[in-house]
């Protein structure tokens, strides 16, 4: 492909520069920042160095990248070129590839071996390898295995570049793009067009209605097995996810897959094609059917392992019981240091904690279960003769009560 063609790329705007400096990449989410000089674009005004973000794999400082995208503000960091898309601009001359291939990007390639390389098959040597990497058998010295490596690296860079641009065709922005692509590689196109709806299982952040959406594009309706699946996973984890609950019963969860399905595409869905495909689904270990239910495992093992425990906790041999006198004593005491009475409830709560192996305090917000919290903290360790000074404690040796919260507010309380 000539460069300006490379460039015209539907006629969007691009900035066509050299990788001076990677800024931030990240392996996980490939968010990347770099700073680019400008070589060439149809952007207006722009100035000699730009800073690029996007989600890319690590880009080779030294390299010439074509970047599609547009200018935006960042409220901290100013103007920032913001790319949808990328392609590498390979080198075209002698100097360049042997630069290219010896950067670091194809492990066993030394700048002599890639001279070797370049002086066998030219300037245009990275092309002739891609159009056949039998040509690389013509290269001396260059074993058959550093050859593969070599042609392998090479597709896998050319892959990435038209996958990218073949997702973005179907609709896919530059982030869910990348994730795909971690994990189809360069099948993903083939993938999706097989079966758009493995996307639901596998791509967090795709939901049913764009599988379906492709799917209905590809020909794809009804009571396709494909389909099935993925509305029967997507309305169980939607259900547990946003709603909050640990399971569905069958014929609920067999409910809302009609309703889910019906609703985006005409004609009815056969109640008895969604009873197979959940129960094929529990057979792979997909979901999990017990009594009814119909679970995600990550729940149902969640909440076994709840079960499990607390059994195990009200197994235990209960605390040694506090005379009623001994306790009303140092509640009495913790009262007058505080400056404050506890509820009869709330007493009534203290006293339930400090004697059982586990005890549950529930209460809407505003009803003391903190000042109940500080009660018992302090009770258990006046009553135990225990210090709650952590400076009384050697380094190593455990401290007598243990806090935990699920969410930073609420352990903010605790601590304070």
């Amino acid at each position: 492909m000539q460069e300006q063609q490379i460039l015209a790329l539907d006629g969007r705007t691009f900035i066509k520069g050299v990788c001076l400096a990677v800024i931030f990449h990240n392996e996980e989410t490939l968010y990347t920042v770099v700073r680019v000089r400008v070589e060439k674009t149809n952007e207006a005004p722009v100035e000699e160095e730009v800073v690029v973000t996007g989600y890319f794999p690590r880009l080779n400082e030294g390299d010439v990248y074509i970047f599609y995208g547009q200018f935006r503000q960042h409220p901290r960091f100013g103007r920032q070129y913001a790319a949808s898309q990328f392609r590498k601009q390979l080198p075209n001359t002698k100097e360049g590839v042997i630069h290219y291939l010896s950067s670091g990007l194809f492990k066993g390639i030394g700048k002599k071996t890639a001279a070797a390389i370049v002086e066998t098959l030219g300037e245009n040597a990275i092309a002739a390898i891609l159009r056949d990497p039998r040509a690389l058998e013509r290269v001396p010295k260059l074993t058959k295995k550093k050859a593969k490596q070599l042609y392998d690296a090479l597709r896998a860079h050319e892959g990435l570049e038209q996958t990218m641009i073949a997702l973005a065709q179907l609709g896919f922005g530059p982030q869910l793009a990348m994730k795909i692509y971690q994990a189809y590689g360069e099948e993903a196109v083939d993938i999706i067009h097989e079966n758009p709806y493995q996307l639901v299982e596998d791509i967090e952040g795709i939901g049913f209605g764009r599988a379906d959406e492709i799917g209905r594009q590809l020909g794809i309706s009804g009571s396709h097995p494909a389909r099935l699946r993925a509305a029967s996973l997507f309305v169980l984890e939607q259900a547990c996810l946003q709603e909050g609950h640990v399971y569905l019963r069958e014929k609920e969860l067999m409910e809302r897959i009609g309703e889910l399905l019906d609703g985006r595409q005409s004609g009815a869905v056969d109640g008895r094609a969604i009873s197979q495909t959940l129960l094929m689904l529990s057979e792979e270990g997909k979901l999990i059917a017990e009594q009814g239910r119909y679970y995600l495992p990550s729940l149902y093992f969640a909440e076994k392992g709840i079960v499990s425990n607390i059994k195990r906790l009200l197994g235990q041999t209960p605390p040694s019981a506090f005379a009623e006198s001994e306790f009303l004593l140092a509640l009495g005491a913790l009262e007058e240091r505080l400056g404050m009475q506890y509820a009869p409830q709330q007493r009534e709560a203290i006293q339930q904690a400090l004697s059982s192996t586990l005890f549950i305090l529930t209460g809407g917000p505003g009803t003391g279960k903190t000042t109940v919290i500080k009660g018992i903290v302090e009770l258990f360790a006046a009553l135990n003769g225990l210090s709650l000074d952590p400076d009384d404690y050697k380094q190593g040796e455990p401290f007598p009560v243990l806090l935990a919260a699920p969410t930073g507010r609420a352990a903010k309380r605790m601590s304070e």
